[in-house]
């Protein structure tokens, strides 16, 4: 990677390493920009066990270098070669790199070449992980040249090594090899020449560190076991994760206690070494413990048939927050995707009945997962309070389907439970039978006999049913696109023809058909939802997703009582059925009776006081009849109970807006930017800035809502006002607008009385002089008679620039 001199820095008189790229690497203008935007994150890390860049820069004669920190020590790989660490030594200094590597993750930078040559010790016993950034500047075909790079492929993941995009679980893989190496002077995989390496690492398990050594802790085989798994998705997932795990290993070596009892228990941070590690001693006491706890492991299970995993049983907590991730897609192919969205969502529903059962019982709703885009286990507790989190996983062999479900503890990060269904599906499904009771088990709920069938209600014996149904959801899932709805349909169909009688296959097709109809609006569909529905319940009178989507189904054609009715006979199946309750609410919102609406979200709030979502939805319900001081309180709820959620903190910044207090909005939404950062919260800050005058500040963030999602035609017709309102940039108006109409208009197709987009298209029409094409679409609002207090205040403010004042006043009023 090039030649390093120690120099010194003439004006703060201090020894620095100056290291100069070769040619090849910064011979374009291309690769010098590339280079020095890595440095520059890499530089903005400071973190002590990252090595501290001073300057990029080039000579006179254009040879570019970076000046960084000058250490005295020795390269890791030097103090390797003199023979395997100290246990206790290796730990530490492995803990410390791997403190490194999560700040560099945490900021979204992956170092793509640890190994123990890029690793410094110094004479005071600190790990200092060099280069971060440079390897990425480094060509594809490495792996042909020889003598040093043999060593780099040596640290490679098996998707680097097959040129895959890497991310930092790849960092976490070499970091195992460095580790492993640390421990037994020796590498985990080995050849005699580059394809027998790659050979190794893609196929090969490393020699048992045990095996090599047998004084090191089990928990530390494990740990590295762990890191080095061949598939990223079996590793650690994220490298706090890690460092937790080390930390309890370094509390075993320090206290002689058993860091199995510790792993992922803390994430306090160790502030202090020992002097002198007591590694003999305290390896000889953990020997002891592990051959006990050993032996008692090897009776367990001789005496429990068919045990394919021993689990760590520990007691249920008393307070169940649930969150169901998406399962990952084994050998990813399209159905399969499918299949595992359509089992999160069927899981996540199955799951919500338990809550009838336990009192602070709660289960984040498939969709706010979704939405969150939460793929971990600490994600999820940190954005929506999950202390328990379901992963797993789906792989489809030729005679069978395998389905891993893992029961994860969402403060500790450790894996409580796990268990494998193997499904021939041949015949009536194992998997929708077993899978939701197995995950009773697994959090310790006791399910009442007549549960039971309201969990299995509506289930088949045919062979294949099942799986076309869990497609069907799956895809149903996105059904703001008209394509999704009709795969959905046609699954749901074909597992219909696998059963006749299978009445959760019409329970699809029925709420199938309600998205369709309120995509397109066209009467034909409600018919076909309510024909289904009802065969639905003809076969299962247990099934209250099919209550809930009948209810729906009244409330869009208007029929508030009907939808009242069917929305009770849902919760009278499932008491905390959450939509039902929303539904309830809404209808009676409709009706006019706000009082009773209000009472139901209370009411929920009182029954899952430890939830932020009922607040969430108290909140949300305040805004939409203006009463957004009262909403304000409800936001802080959900911030209290999940700091983490930016949902949270852009809600209530959006109710600070409302009342134009604008510093406590500003702080808002910048914490939901330091949490998430979302095209809504640019755009709302946005509009903001745009209402103090500020239009350059507000189109620069509408600019960066549109870098994240180009598809929203509010915001380009919001970019477009801001254009129009700044000099300086009033020539880029018209494109803004005219991309907002594009966009709008294609919506149109699908949601013909979408009312705030056809007051937004109005707005547009207007600024292109077409007011008679204005007018119609804002009549067209106000024939919906639409009771949302913000889309009835936009029909007066569209009429006053329409230069109709006495309609203008009117829906003002209103």
């Amino acid at each position: 990677m090039g030649v390093v001199y120690k120099a010194r820095d003439l004006k703060l008189d201090r020894f620095v390493a100056l290291k100069f790229l070769p040619s090849n690497l910064s011979d374009t203008a291309d690769r010098k920009a590339r280079f020095i935007q890595e440095a520059k994150a890499a530089s903005a890390l400071d973190h002590p066990g990252i090595c501290t860049i001073h300057e990029i820069s080039q000579t006179d004669d254009e040879q570019l270098f970076i000046a960084m920190a000058y250490y005295e020590g020795e390269t890791l790989k030097d103090k390797i070669d003199r023979g395997p660490l100290e246990i206790g030594e290796a730990v530490d200094l492995a803990c410390q790199i791997a403190r490194g590597l999560n700040r560099a993750h945490q900021n979204a930078i992956v170092h793509r070449d640890v190994k123990t040559a890029n690793i410094i010790v110094t004479n005071r016993h600190e790990a200092k992980i060099l280069d971060f950034g440079l390897a990425k500047l480094e060509s594809d075909n490495r792996l042909t040249r020889t003598g040093q790079t043999l060593g780099t492929a040596a640290y490679m993941s098996p998707e680097q090594l097959q040129g895959n995009d890497v991310d930092h679980r790849s960092d976490i893989f070499a970091w195992g090899v460095v580790f492993y190496e640390m421990l037994t002077g020796r590498l985990p995989f080995r050849g005699d020449y580059p394809q027998a390496l790659m050979y190794s690492i893609l196929h090969d398990d490393p020699p048992s560190l045990r095996s090599l050594n047998p004084d090191i802790p089990e928990e530390v085989e494990l740990i590295i076991n762990k890191a080095l798994a061949k598939n990223p998705d079996g590793r650690y997932q994220q490298t706090f994760e890690l460092v937790e795990d080390l930390q309890a290993v370094i509390r075993q070596l320090e206290t002689g206690s058993r860091a199995g009892d510790q792993l992922h228990a803390s994430s306090a941070a160790v502030t202090a070494r020992p002097a002198k590690w007591r590694t003999t001693q305290i390896l000889q006491q953990s020997k002891r413990k592990i051959a006990g706890i050993a032996i008692g492991v090897i009776l367990m299970m001789l005496l429990i048939p068919n045990v394919q995993r021993l689990l760590d049983i520990t007691k249920s907590p008393a307070e169940k927050h649930i969150a169901v991730l998406s399962f990952a897609n084994i050998g990813e192919t399209p159905e399969n995707q499918a299949l595992c969205d359509g089992l999160v969502e069927t899981l996540t529903s199955k799951l919500s009945q338990f809550e009838q059962f336990e009192q602070s019982f709660w289960v984040v709703p498939a969709s706010e997962v979704r939405g969150s885009k939460i793929t971990t286990a600490s994600a999820a507790h940190q954005l929506f309070g999950a202390n328990m989190v379901i992963t797993g996983s789906v792989q489809r062999f030729d005679s069978h389907l395998r389905v891993t479900i893992n029961l994860i503890d969402g403060k500790s990060m450790r894996q409580v439970a796990s268990h494998v269904i193997d499904d021939p599906m041949t015949s009536g499904s194992v998997l929708q039978d077993e899978a939701v009771l197995k995950l009773a088990e697994m959090l310790q709920v006791g399910l009442p006999a007549e549960t039971r069938g309201v969990l299995m209600a509506g289930v088949t014996t045919a062979p294949g049913a099942y799986e076309f149904y869990l497609q069907g959801r799956g895809i149903l899932q996105d059904y703001n696109k008209i394509e999704n709805i009709d795969s959905s349909i046609e699954l749901f169909e074909r597992a219909q023809t696998a059963d006749p009688n299978y009445a959760l296959a019409y329970a699809g097709l029925g709420e199938a058909y309600l998205r369709k109809y309120q995509a397109t609006k066209e009467v034909a569909w409600v018919k076909l939802a309510e024909n289904h529905c009802q065969r639905a319940l003809e076969l299962s009178n247990l099934l209250a997703p099919v209550h809930v989507t009948r209810g729906l189904l009244h409330a869009e054609t208007g029929e508030q009582q009907q939808a009242l009715i069917e929305f009770q006979k849902a919760l009278e199946i499932e008491p905390h059925n959450a939509e039902a309750q929303r539904g309830r609410a809404q209808a009676f919102t409709a009706l006019g009776e706000i009082d009773k609406a209000e009472e139901i979200y209370k009411k929920a709030i009182a029954i899952k006081p430890d939830y932020w979502g009922g607040y969430n939805d108290l909140g949300v319900f305040y805004y939409r009849h203006g009463r957004y001081e009262e909403a304000i309180p409800q936001f802080k709820h959900v911030i209290e109970l999940t700091p983490h959620n930016a949902k949270g903190h852009r809600n209530l910044g959006s109710m600070y807006f409302a009342l134009k207090r604008h510093p406590q909005a500003i702080a808002a939404f910048n914490e939901a930017l330091k949490i998430e950062p979302s095209y809504s919260v640019f755009s709302n800050l946005a509009t903001l800035y745009f209402s103090e005058g500020k239009y350059g500040a507000a189109a620069g963030m509408y600019e960066k809502a549109l870098e994240m999602r180009n598809t929203d035609y509010r915001v380009w017709g919001y970019l477009g006002a801001a254009y129009q309102n700044n000099p300086a940039q009033r020539q880029k108006a018209e494109q803004a607008y005219r991309q907002a109409i594009k966009m709008g208009e294609e919506q149109l197709k699908v949601k013909p009385n979408d009312a705030d987009l056809l007051l937004s298209l109005a707005a547009y029409y207007i600024e292109f002089g077409d007011e008679a094409k204005s007018l119609a679409l804002v009549e067209q609002v106000a024939a919906l008679k639409n009771k949302d207090v913000e889309i009835t205040f936009r029909i007066g403010l569209m009429y006053e620039q329409l230069h109709d004042r006495d309609q203008a006043l009117q829906w003002i009023e209103k």
